[in-house]
Parts: structure tokens; sequence; C-alpha cells
């Protein structure tokens, strides 16, 4: 018998709820159904709808599905701005060849809302839209975390502190070092802490009014990366988002 009404709604939510919950390693069909009862053909029915409509996605080998965070990241004005930032991105990795992140904060976290890959060989697969790390580690989310007030930043810092060691030994007092590093250059740059042997580079998005919502990040390996390179890729971003403004 065809499922209809509340019954359905039911279980699309339960699926979804399992997505989410699983983090970004996403599950099984197998999994799936072992966790919410639903028989396997009805998981995949229900996947078939989740991922047409973007609240669900395929991981690469099409194996596990993820929860897409970036559908519940903001409003409508969330959404555009996610929108109108995508090119911008595109031409910048197309102008370096390396990866290039759109990030935005999410409570003391980093949520990477959109990723273009460049044409270099060796790209930064590992972090990916929809990932989520304590704020500061990756290049994006250190651009962002330098940027709020002194109070947040305290607040951010204590919240994160137990997960910090997990990105490369991280510290508090080695936060705050690359913060008052940030602040007197004007752009961030972190290595061998969200992605071991790879460097970013992050500038904030301003904004008119309060602290900057948005940062962009461009990652490559380390020895791609020294500083005269970091700041040509610095002041990239830069121009990008004038034309834009």
């Amino acid at each position: 018998m065809k499922e209809t009404g509340p019954k359905t709604f039911r279980r699309g939510l339960q699926i979804m709820e399992v997505l989410r919950t699983a983090g970004d390693d996403g599950l099984r069909i197998t999994d799936i159904a072992a966790i919410t009862g639903i028989q396997r053909t009805t998981v995949y029915r229900f996947l078939d709808v989740l991922i047409a409509h973007d609240y669900v996605k395929p991981t690469a080998d099409m194996r596990t599905f993820v929860f897409n965070h970036c559908r519940f990241a903001g409003g409508p004005t969330i959404a555009h701005s996610i929108d109108r930032l995508k090119p911008v991105l595109a031409r910048i990795s197309a102008q370096t060849g390396d990866s290039s992140f759109l990030v935005r904060r999410e409570n003391g976290d980093s949520l990477c809302v959109h990723r273009e890959l460049g044409s270099y060989p060796v790209q930064v697969l590992s972090v990916t839209i929809g990932h989520k790390q304590p704020m500061g580690v990756g290049a994006a989310g250190l651009a962002l975390l330098a940027n709020l007030p002194k109070e947040d930043i305290r607040q951010i810092l204590d919240l994160n502190r137990s997960r910090l060691p997990t990105f490369g030994g991280m510290t508090c007092e080695q936060m705050e070092t690359l913060i008052r590093s940030t602040l007197e250059r004007g752009w961030s740059a972190v290595g061998n802490a969200a992605v071991p042997g790879v460097l970013g580079v992050g500038v904030p998005i301003p904004q008119r009014s309060g602290h900057p919502t948005f940062a962009i990040s461009v990652s490559s390996v380390m020895d791609r990366m020294p500083l005269k390179r970091q700041r040509f890729i610095v002041e990239l971003i830069k121009k990008e988002l004038a034309l834009i403004s």
C-alpha cells in the first residue's frame, strides 16, 4: 500500500534527522534502514526526493549520504549572499589554480557553505560543503574570529578549548597569537591545523554594519604558499570582492 499523509512526512523527517546527527561522514542505505527501522527500498525512495530538493547530498563515491547543512544555513538573505559569492570563488580558483572556500560563522564553529576547486593537480579536498570545525583552526574561520568583539572571542575560545588540540595540537594561547597576527596584517594565515601539510589564507568579507558574516579562504600544499604568493592571493580575493561591492 502506498504511503501517504503524516506517516510519510514523519519518515522523511526521521531519515533527515539521522543524517543530520551522523555528521560529515554520512550514512549508507543499510545504516539508515537499521537506525530508522525503515525498509531499504523505502529509504531509497525517500532519498531520491530529499536529494532532488537539496536536503540530502550523496558523497563522491555515491555509497553514503550526508545532510545538506547549507540548506539550513540561514534565511533568504544568507542564501542570496551565497549565490552572489559563488562566481567570486570560481574566479579566484580559476586564477590561482587552488581550492577556495566560503565560510560563515555558526555559533563557535565555522561552516563551509561553498567550495571551488582549481586546476592544480593537488587540491584540498578534506574540507567539503557542510563541514564544520572550531572557529579559527581554518584560515577563513580565523579571519572571522579575529574580527569579532574581544568578549565574543574569549567565549568562543573557552567553548572550543578542549577541541582545539585535535587540530595540529592547537591551544587557546596559540590561537590568540594567530588572532593578533591576523589583525596586524589584515588577513589570516594558518598552516598544519585544519589539514596537515596545508596552508590557507583568509579574508573577511566586509559588511556595511556590524561584524563580517562570511570569509573567503584559499588553501594549498605548504610548498606552494610562500609569503609572496599568500599576498598575491589576498589581493586577488580583495579585488574580486571589490567588483561586487
